[in-house]
């Protein structure tokens, strides 16, 4: 569960229509009443409306150098706006190279842009088209110009032109941040009943996501001895950390092409070498996907959280020497791995979690995949489920700080 700040640029502080958007999703909604660094520092998300169609809000403007430092430290920052014009002013890191235009000529239909990840497109609300997303009929309030995007951006929607971006994705830092000309309070939620904001909200969360796994080749330490992730199946039983024996209940494979890898760089892998974490593990080079998280087990997470372990996300980790993202890597094979509950278990010798059943890792498992999790474990679609963790998982602002005072003291992550 992410914790995700609400705010309006016109009200100064949030609005309570996005707050189903933000639960809805599965997260935490948290009132912004300033957009400042002290209010941002517990934020993974923050999510701004801006309702005016001739400027944007001097608070928010004020507060522009704190939002772009919390989105380099790792918030993702998601904007729905309606003045278009001048958008690079509020987009961090950015500059001035974004052409964002306020037309109303050619927002009568907007479709789904080529290459658009997946993970938008079959989202948690189901597979979405030109046709479900707005009808054809509805409008946005202008587009970028495709050739203005900023590095790394990944185009969602166009108008009828594929050149004119209605909504995109980029990253800065170890954030991202995401922008739409079409306002979610409108022209979705209002005028097309069979979709509502809080489908829109949690489809576009979903471009910020990636799948949390093994990449094939990864040797897991069974009561047989150490097996490669790819050779496991249904009712293998695996080690875990604390020296149990769990059965697998469900195993899945997602397979990212070359192509999936260069329209969408957050699917690549982070490679965690030998040694890296301390106490000679892994054995070998390990490779998970960024969102995949490795035990951290120390005394400064003793400090920090009041226990000794605490689960890190492997691209929170890539601060450290010898973790890195691998872009070398063509293509890569992932693997879901799923036990009667969340655990820990010896993935080249250093541990690992296993699938974790909360609401945002469930986004990463394909639609048909999830289909299958939803007829094994019937919980899993209860409004009152909540999944429980093998260990500490602290927001993501506070997994940047803990692996910033380990690289600072020059302490192993796991000792």
């Amino acid at each position: 569960m992410a914790t995700v700040g609400y705010y309006s640029m016109t009200a100064g502080q949030g609005q309570a229509s996005q707050v189903d958007e933000i639960t809805n999703n599965g997260d935490t909604a948290v009132n912004v009443t300033i957009p400042n660094a002290t209010q941002l520092a517990s934020l993974d998300s923050l999510y701004v409306v801006n309702p005016s169609n001739s400027g944007f809000g001097a608070e928010y403007m004020n507060n522009l150098g704190a939002i772009a430092a919390a989105v380099n430290s790792g918030m993702n920052l998601v904007i729905f706006d309606r003045a278009v014009t001048n958008a690079q002013t509020i987009l961090p890191g950015t500059g001035s190279t974004i052409t964002a235009v306020r037309d109303f000529a050619s927002g009568s239909d907007v479709n789904v842009a080529a290459g658009a990840p997946t993970s938008f497109t079959n989202g948690a609300n189901g597979v979405i088209d030109d046709s479900t997303f707005d009808g054809g009929t509805y409008s946005n309030h202008g587009y970028v110009e495709l050739s203005s995007l900023p590095p790394g951006a990944t185009a969602l929607l166009t108008t009828s032109d594929p050149t004119h971006i209605v909504a995109f994705t980029y990253p800065v830092g170890s954030g991202n941040v995401f922008y739409s000309t079409m306002p979610i309070d409108f022209y979705t939620g209002q005028n097309n009943a069979a979709i509502s904001p809080a489908d829109i909200f949690t489809l576009f969360t979903n471009t910020q996501q990636t799948v949390m796994c093994f990449a094939a080749g990864t040797m897991i330490e069974t009561l047989l001895g150490q097996r490669a992730v790819e050779d496991l199946r249904i009712g293998s039983a695996v080690q875990i950390h604390d020296g149990r024996v769990e059965r697998i209940r469900w195993i899945s494979a997602s397979k990212i092409s070359a192509s999936d890898l260069k329209g969408n760089p957050k699917l690549r892998p982070v490679r965690i070498t030998a040694g890296a974490l301390g106490n000679g593990l892994p054995t070998r080079d390990l490779l998970v996907s960024r969102q995949h998280r490795m035990l951290v087990r120390s005394r400064v997470a003793e400090r920090m959280f009041g226990a000794r372990e605490a689960l890190i996300s492997a691209i929170k980790l890539t601060a450290l020497p010898g973790i890195y993202v691998d872009e070398s890597v063509e293509d890569v094979e992932y693997f879901h791995i799923l036990f009667d509950q969340h655990e820990i278990i010896l993935a080249e010798g250093a541990a690992s979690e296993s699938l974790f059943t909360g609401p945002e890792a469930l986004k990463s498992v394909p639609t048909k995949a999830r289909a299958e999790l939803m007829q094994l474990f019937p919980n899993l679609t209860r409004l009152d489920y909540k999944a429980t963790s093998a260990a500490h998982i602290p927001s993501a602002k506070l997994q940047t700080a803990l692996v910033a005072r380990h690289l600072k003291n020059a302490k192993a992550v796991f000792a």
